[in-house]
């Protein structure tokens, strides 16, 4: 098939550092459409070895293995189709955000094994009281009498509208704000108004829990990105204002933050980096070989 320059160019290049060999022939073997996604296999050369190797993620495979190119499409479609599946489903759960509230991700979770195990409307129901002790437990993770100001009721422990107030209230104070913090106390309102609905909701669609799936994500997400913008507001220079001040020295105006105190760095005995070097990281080539989307979206990304 026909192919430009550019084309084998990069084929090349990704070849020769995924496989350490030089490539001595390559060729577009073929072109595929399946869904809204074109797929093209190459058919790859070097001295030692044979590769088919496809686009759309691209990723190489053995002809040792895969003698076939339509078993390498078909094997490469549905590992690619995980990979995006599971990148969805993990879009939000940052591992900042996952140490700040590890029960709420937790129950997080547990809804999307809910959602994914079932078909019915029952199954569909059980993702919303999943997703309800989610909510519930990011506020026992967020909470706090500090949070109350002198002569309010301190609301319930369940309050989940309560205390979001005060949540918004403490992360968005103030005039410069004031639309974060309207926004912040709205996505919890319909958030756990919809919530509670797809609870009882005895005609519930597979559609109906992925939106409340996404809405809680969503709300954890922002509440996360406020709390960590607002401790990160105080990382100014006090020179200059700027925001660029790294390992606590400006990189504006060289001004030295006198209070940092840098991050202690894990510490490896003689032994454990003996151990760590000595274990050979080999890629396999055997089929048989368990291959998780995980492990393939590290590969494809290198």
């Amino acid at each position: 098939m026909r192919s430009t320059q550019r084309e084998k160019d990069e084929i090349r290049a990704y070849v020769e550092a995924q496989a350490h060999e030089d490539v001595l022939h390559l060729e577009k073997a073929a072109s595929e459409l399946i869904g809204p996604v074109r797929h093209a296999i190459w058919d790859v050369h070097c001295a030692t070895s044979r590769w088919w190797v496809l686009t759309n993620p691209t990723n190489l495979y053995d002809q040792t293995d895969f003698r076939s190119r339509d078993v390498a499409l078909t094997f490469h479609v549905g590992l690619a189709l995980r990979m995006s599946y599971l990148q969805e489903r993990d879009v939000l759960v940052a591992p900042t955000q996952a140490d700040l509230l590890p029960g709420s991700w937790r129950r997080w979770e547990q809804a999307f094994e809910a959602y994914d195990s079932g078909d019915e409307a029952e199954n569909f129901q059980a993702v919303g009281v999943r997703l309800r002790e989610c909510l519930v437990s990011f506020i026992g993770e967020t909470m706090s009498d500090e949070l109350v100001p002198t002569g309010v009721e301190r609301p319930k422990n369940a309050d989940f509208k309560g205390w979001t107030d005060l949540i918004a209230n403490a992360l968005a104070g103030g005039d410069s704000s004031a639309k974060l913090r309207s926004y912040l106390k709205a996505i919890a309102v319909e958030t756990w108004t919809y919530v509670n609905w797809l609870t009882h909701a005895k005609n519930a669609v597979r559609m109906d829990a992925e939106i409340g799936l996404k809405t809680v994500e969503h709300l954890l997400g922002m509440f996360t990105a406020a709390r960590l913008r607002t401790s990160r507001a105080t990382g100014r220079c006090e020179e200059c204002g700027s925001y660029r001040v790294v390992g606590g020295v400006c990189k504006h105006c060289e001004w030295v933050d006198p209070n940092y105190e840098p991050p202690l760095l894990p510490h490896l005995s003689d032994e454990e980096r003996a151990r760590r070097l000595a274990e050979p990281c080999t890629p396999s080539s055997d089929i048989a070989t368990f291959m998780s989307p995980e492990s393939a979206r590290q590969e494809t990304s290198r």
